[in-house]
């Protein structure tokens, strides 16, 4: 007897059509995007989007048009229209950097896209010195509250943070405001402020492991964005720390990798920091073995910068650069430009969130063997029931291995 298999069902909406406009304010729409979902849950499988100087793109007929036409070729069972404008036409991180408001549509500064009332200000309920005092010690759960009010006394706090910082570089390896130290580097890494540059420099340019003497696993996870959140457009000081032979070698990667954060977000131009890599990879770096020929190969695939692979081939031949590493250029030249850097983009955004960007630090309130046991390594055996599974996070190849070595993914356990 046969089998046969049953096909799945089919949902009556799918293929799915959706129009979304977006325009300088929240009454005109300058630019429309119809996007395709295939399936339920499904992403999007197709897109296409139209743009008008003037007027409202949404009353023009020769567009309506082509919007039916665009369904019809992929044979749309169901449109859904959104009715308000979603926020302003220009893309975070090609029309403006990623992070920062659009200079082209202050309307929708400190306006919510969706609901499109006034973001409410971060709320004060804490002083500046009791901020101070809980970013300070090491607590069991997250300092939530002084976080948001560190926003709101963000003007009173920039001098003592920038206090806090000086005195862990001029004292390594204290253990006094050791926290306090990392989560200034974080606040003003989301408050992208400059005065903290020249400081975070000094840090990653400590000799040895001084760097990780004062803020641990920072460096290898967060230090390239923190670096280039704060960087006020001058290169220079960043490629001095590339090329300085006395720093650790992970804190010249962390340099290189916040060259290609600068140009992915749309900080710096691509053109620019791809110049001085070609420089790098054919004549500047030392032609002796170090991790910095990994971080700069690293760098070029994400950005896919073409332009310099002849010279890591040849690096590789001298055996600077790991061969997996000219696989994954083989891999950038054959495949969909802008696939890398994208997914570069998506894994890198800048910090927003404090609370968010340091959870990893630890799962506040637990101890360590209930923190392995949450990621499944073993049975908590020190309760009578084991703690659910929870899948940890994917890790992608070019990431921050979490093992806390230092070394990426790739490198480290994802061999």
């Amino acid at each position: 007897m046969s089998k046969h298999r049953r096909k799945p069902a089919t949902s009556p909406d799918y293929p799915l059509g959706i129009v979304i406009a977006y325009g300088p304010d929240n009454k005109t729409g300058t630019k429309l995007v119809a996007s395709i979902i295939s399936e339920p849950q499904g992403e999007i499988t197709a897109m296409d989007k139209w743009i008008v100087e003037g007027g409202d793109i949404r009353e023009v007929p020769s567009i309506k048009d082509e919007v039916g036409e665009f369904f019809n070729r992929h044979q749309v069972k169901k449109t859904m229209v959104q009715e308000k404008i979603a926020g302003c036409p220009h893309e975070e991180g090609i029309d403006y950097p990623m992070g920062r408001k659009c200079p082209h549509c202050p309307f929708w500064h400190g306006i919510d896209r969706i609901t499109h009332e006034p973001i409410k200000e971060p709320l004060a309920t804490r002083s500046v010195d009791e901020v101070l005092n809980e970013l300070s010690v090491s607590q069991d759960v997250q300092p939530l509250l002084a976080l948001e009010s560190a926003d709101a006394h963000r003007e009173a706090l920039t001098e003592p943070l920038l206090n806090a910082i000086e005195d862990g570089l001029n004292d390594p390896t204290g253990e006094e405001d050791a926290t306090l130290f990392t989560y200034a580097l974080y606040l003003f890494a989301k408050w992208r402020e400059t005065r903290a540059y020249p400081l975070v420099v000094r840090w990653l340019a400590l000799p040895g492991k001084g760097a990780e003497e004062i803020s641990g696993d920072i460096v290898t996870q967060d230090g390239s964005k923190i670096l280039a959140a704060v960087c006020d457009g001058n290169l220079e000081p960043i490629k001095e720390l590339i090329q300085n032979r006395e720093a650790d070698e992970f804190c010249r990667v962390t340099a290189l990798d916040a060259l290609g954060l600068l140009a992915v977000w749309a900080e710096v131009p691509r053109e620019l920091v791809g110049e001085y890599l070609v420089w790098l990879a054919g004549e500047g770096l030392e032609r002796e073995e170090s991790y910095a020929w990994d971080g700069l190969a690293s760098t070029c695939i994400d950005m896919e910068l073409l332009s310099v692979f002849p010279y890591l081939r040849t690096a590789s031949e001298e055996g600077l650069i790991d061969q997996e590493l000219i696989v994954e250029i083989d891999e950038v030249e054959k495949g969909k430009r802008g696939s890398w850097t994208e997914r570069m983009q998506d894994r890198n955004p800048p910090i927003t969130d404090v609370a968010e960007a340091t959870r990893w630090w630890g799962f506040w309130g637990q101890s360590k063997a209930q923190e392995l046991a949450r990621q499944g390594m073993f049975e908590d055996t020190a309760s009578d029931s084991v703690l659910p599974y929870i899948a940890p996070p994917k890790v992608g190849r070019n990431d921050p291995c979490p093992c806390g070595s230092g070394k990426k993914f790739k490198k480290c356990c994802g061999k």
